[in-house]
């Protein structure tokens, strides 16, 4: 042990090595204790699998009955482990050393990854926190209150349409293509027909002719009239007023 493997000096070197005497006592029934702590001292996973080999031997040496056996065993195991001991004791003075060197270091980082964690975790709280919500939410219920006011101011362009009606029999083809339900396609229908039977006389007849479905049936009805006094009628009462 004459030797110095670090900087620290000879004291600190010897105090350090305190493990190699749990190797001495007979038959090295402590020598596994020696390596577990070196290893777990250290991190080196390689001396813990020692120590647990050490003492799977040990157990071995208890449990079978042959004197002899034992016995070898015994000293092989107690022999070895201090050869062992003094081998690893200058890889594990130097480790020691440096991790001791870096131990601020490896203090700081460790507070650090779990500051990272913590702000990870909680940060996203925090943030969620200072974004006011409330402002938003109180602004929606003021637009809808002003969209539902906009309805109430033109009550009479949404029933002008409704009442809105076409005379079939006089209506160009484009004005009848642009009701939805009818189209280009029954818009030619109904201009050739109503030149073949020189106009439709009722709704009743145009569906039939036309072959409309029930429910587009339905549909086209409140938009068509088939005179002109028909026509004039639906007009007044839609509660339009026509000045002459």
């Amino acid at each position: 042990m004459a030797k110095n493997y670090t900087d620290r000096g000879k004291t600190w070197e010897l105090a350090n090595s305190w493990w190699i005497l749990l190797t001495f006592p007979p038959i090295g029934m402590t020598s596994f204790i020696a390596f577990l702590y070196t290893g777990i001292k250290v991190k080196n996973q390689r001396w813990r699998i020692y120590g647990f080999i050490y003492l799977a031997v040990f157990i071995l040496v208890l449990v079978l009955s042959d004197p002899d056996i034992v016995a070898g065993i015994a000293l092989v195991l107690w022999i070895v482990s201090i050869v062992h001991a003094f081998k690893i004791r200058p890889a594990y003075l130097v480790q020691l050393d440096v991790l001791k060197s870096h131990e601020n270091e490896l203090i700081n980082q460790e507070v650090s990854k779990l500051r990272q964690e913590a702000e990870a975790k909680f940060g996203g709280v925090n943030r969620l926190q200072t974004q006011p919500p409330q402002p938003k939410r109180d602004n929606r219920p003021e637009i809808d209150t002003s969209s539902q006011v906009i309805p109430q101011i033109q009550p009479g362009v949404t029933e002008h349409k409704e009442v809105k009606k076409i005379n079939i029999n006089l209506a160009p083809e484009a004005e009848i293509a642009a009701i939805p339900e009818i189209g280009i396609i029954l818009a030619k229908k109904a201009v050739v027909k109503r030149q073949e039977i020189g106009g439709f006389q009722s709704f009743e007849q145009f569906a039939q002719i036309m072959g409309l479905q029930e429910h587009t049936f339905e549909k086209v009805k409140p938009r068509l009239v088939f005179s002109e006094g028909e026509n004039n009628k639906e007009q007044v009462t839609s509660g339009r007023v026509i000045d002459f």
